[in-house]
């Protein structure tokens, strides 16, 4: 180990003593490590972007359970006739199961119309439980959500987002209390969901309620998890309790999470770095050619040098270890000077870029950035320096020591 220290200290003398020679031989390792660096960097920080984006957007420890409506025979897509339904009793036996896990909401939505007053109203009409308020991005601003007893007593009670009170008054609050016809029948208006931008006209009333009231309900099972590390083991609990309730088995049903939109966008980011990667690793195959080039050349400057040295004793694996060493100090002082450079490209490009076109993502440089550059500066050192290196180990002594 120390004979190695050693000859890398051979090693920086002689690029000491060519700093010009040896910085435009390793300019294409530079070059090219700056590069890979700067697609690392912002392949890192779009996925983090894009990982917070996902999560801002998409509860990402959501489950969802529902039967499936087509099958394929044949390599033919048919309908499912009698589809299995998820009932209120299996549902609820489900959320007892994972009460400390998550919480659990039957519910199914269509478009339709209702009636208030003398006007008629498009809605987005949902049938969900007392939880379905947990579970949901939105929150009760004027009123209140309905209850469990709404849910088992099967009370014609609704909840309306703040858009559609809009639209039947000119006070939102007001409306409380007062009724609306949905399926001919009257319900009264509990709460007033909190305005959101973009909002759409919304109702929603007890899932018991509307599957009274609309025939082929197929409510689908939602779980918002607690720990979206728990998801795929709930997932194949499910297709067990599947499998033990219903006939046809959890192959009738799909049970999905949001999980997979993540690795869809880390996998297309990990394209992007492998393709971009290779692109730029061509600089650093030019570099690893600047290498071996300029070893080329110390081997022949340090013709006599290395005939004293075997002359005096040195074996060929001394002259070897000598020559790597050299080529593995001058491939890791391009990569870490590239390293720099690059990280303080990209950090510099990237609030210029936010600034002109308005993005929001930023840079960001992992720990596996790092090792790439420390494995890339060990490879092109010893894949450029071993020809250099075995060029110097045979050479005769005698011959070598008349070499002027």
């Amino acid at each position: 180990m120390s004979y190695f220290i050693k000859s890398v200290l051979i090693a920086l003398q002689n690029i000491r003593a060519n700093p010009l020679h040896t910085f435009l031989s390793t300019l294409g390792i530079i070059i090219g490590v700056a590069a890979l660096v700067g697609i690392l960097a912002l392949g890192d920080g779009l996925e983090e972007t894009g990982r917070r984006q996902l999560a801002n957007t998409t509860s990402l420890n959501m489950l969802s359970a529902s039967s499936n409506s087509t099958k394929v025979i044949n390599e033919v897509r048919v309908s499912v006739e009698n589809r299995p339904v998820i009932t209120s009793e299996i549902a609820d036996e489900i959320s007892q199961k994972y009460s400390t896990r998550g919480i659990t909401d039957l519910g199914t939505s269509r478009t339709a119309e209702v009636g208030y007053g003398d006007s008629l109203s498009g809605v987005y009409l949902y049938g969900g439980s007392e939880k379905a308020i947990r579970i949901s991005p939105d929150s009760v601003q004027f009123g209140s959500f309905i209850d469990r007893s709404d849910v088992l007593n099967k009370k014609y009670a609704a909840v309306i987002s703040y858009k559609l009170a809009s639209q039947w008054t000119e006070v939102p609050e007001e409306i409380l209390g007062h009724s609306f016809l949905l399926w001919g029948k009257e319900f009264s208006i509990k709460g007033i969901l909190q305005e959101k931008e973009g909002d759409a006209p919304r109702i929603l009333v007890p899932i018991s309620v509307y599957m009274d009231n609309e025939k082929e309900v197929y409510p689908t099972l939602r779980m918002k998890v607690t720990n979206a590390e728990d998801i795929p083991e709930i997932q194949e609990e499910l297709k067990l309790l599947f499998d033990e309730k219903y006939e046809e088995g959890h192959e009738a049903f799909t049970i999905s999470s949001n999980e997979f939109r993540v690795e869809q966008f880390s996998k297309g980011i990990l394209m992007f770095k492998l393709i971009m990667g290779a692109i730029t690793g061509i600089s650093v195959l030019v570099g690893g050619i600047g290498v071996m080039n300029v070893l080329l050349i110390s081997v022949t400057e340090r013709t006599k040098e290395i005939g004293i040295r075997k002359a005096t004793g040195a074996k060929k694996k001394d002259i070897v270890l000598q020559f790597m060493a050299e080529s593995v100090t001058i491939a890791f002082v391009g990569c870490i000077i590239g390293a720099v450079i690059g990280i303080l490209g990209v950090f510099a490009f990237v609030p210029i870029v936010n600034a002109v076109a308005g993005f929001g993502f930023q840079a960001a440089v992992s720990s596996g950035t790092l090792i790439v550059i420390l494995v890339l500066g060990l490879v092109v050192g010893v894949v450029f320096g071993t020809y250099p290196a075995w060029r110097a180990a045979q050479l005769d002594p005698i011959d070598a020591i008349r070499h002027e």
